[in-house]
């Protein structure tokens, strides 16, 4: 399949999976990448002299853009006559939701990708014209992977603690000092990350205000990392089980009473178990490869793109 793939290059941001999992697309049809940080980009060229420039004597089959903030300086999309997909993030405030509806009919998509359940339910229900289909996080599980490195007792709590989204983060990074627990909690992205999650006896989180599975799943699973999160909605469709894979606490009396229990060393050999699962269940099922199959499989199916 040949894919003019119209987004920024994330290689170099904090949250590079965005873009290891556009990359991943690369690695499974003909991609041509344009946009900020890409060779020869030109932020004047509408899309059709985008196609023009690239596509001398062919154009391609698809057409594909990732996020409405990074989307939506690309003009005239809506003019083009090719199938066209769009994958959403950080759908879900007010203001937010209106002006992707608009941009998903102004671009005339002809097909969505969401990541969440709450995004899915928000956008059947707004854009029902256009099919969309959850694709949730994935990881590559090249880069993410288990390193041959002791776990310390330290914990990691490496993430954005805005209240306004992630209401509770503050309060268990609070927690954990009560419990005189060591924890890294600067940020560390990139390899520096994966080495922090092998490194550290528990990864924890919280998750933001629509209780939506984030990548730091994905990320700390597949690196054999032990993680501690409270419920996401998504939990069960992704086959996630608690206890199993990884562990959930309901409040943060219970985070603190769970935090104890699996730094305890008595209870290393239940941690490493729930680890072991964890890691196997994320790299068979969740990585960037396994996600960009099942994405190739309903273009093919809602777009008939071969």
């Amino acid at each position: 399949m040949k894919i003019l793939l119209l987004s920024p290059n994330q290689i170099h941001r904090y949250n590079w999976g965005h873009q290891l999992f556009r990359n991943e697309i690369g690695n499974q049809h003909e991609v041509v990448y344009y946009g900020e940080g890409f060779p020869n980009f030109d932020s004047k060229l509408y899309v059709k002299e985008i196609i023009k420039k690239i596509y001398r004597k062919s154009k391609p089959d698809l057409i594909m853009t990732y996020g409405w903030r990074y989307s939506k300086d690309f003009n005239g999309m809506g003019d083009i006559d090719i199938p066209k997909a769009h994958i959403v993030v950080d759908y879900g405030r007010p203001q937010g939701i209106i002006r992707q509806n608009s941009f998903h009919r102004k671009n005339k998509y002809d097909l969505l990708f969401v990541i969440t359940q709450n995004a899915h339910r928000l956008i059947t229900k707004n854009t029902p014209e256009i099919p969309a289909h959850i694709i949730p996080f994935s990881v590559d599980a090249n880069i993410y992977k288990p390193l041959n490195i002791p776990k310390e007792n330290i914990a990691l709590a490496a993430f954005n603690s805005r209240p306004d989204v992630y209401p509770n983060r503050t309060k268990i990074r609070r927690a954990l000092k009560q419990l005189g627990i060591k924890t890294i909690q600067k940020r560390v992205i990139h390899n520096n990350l994966i080495k922090a999650i092998n490194r550290c006896k528990i990864t924890v989180t919280s998750n933001n205000i629509f209780a939506s599975l984030s990548m730091r799943y994905t990320e700390t699973l597949a690196c054999g990392g032990f993680l501690l999160a409270d419920k996401p909605e998504d939990l069960e469709s992704v086959g996630l089980e608690d206890g199993k894979h990884l562990v959930l606490y309901k409040d943060i009396k219970d985070f603190s009473k769970k935090v104890k229990y699996y730094m305890n060393p008595k209870h290393d050999s239940e941690r490493q178990k729930i680890e072991k699962a964890g890691m196997k269940f994320v790299r068979e099922n969740h990585s960037c490869k396994k996600r960009v199959e099942q994405m190739t499989q309903i273009i093919n199916k809602e777009l008939g793109i071969q």
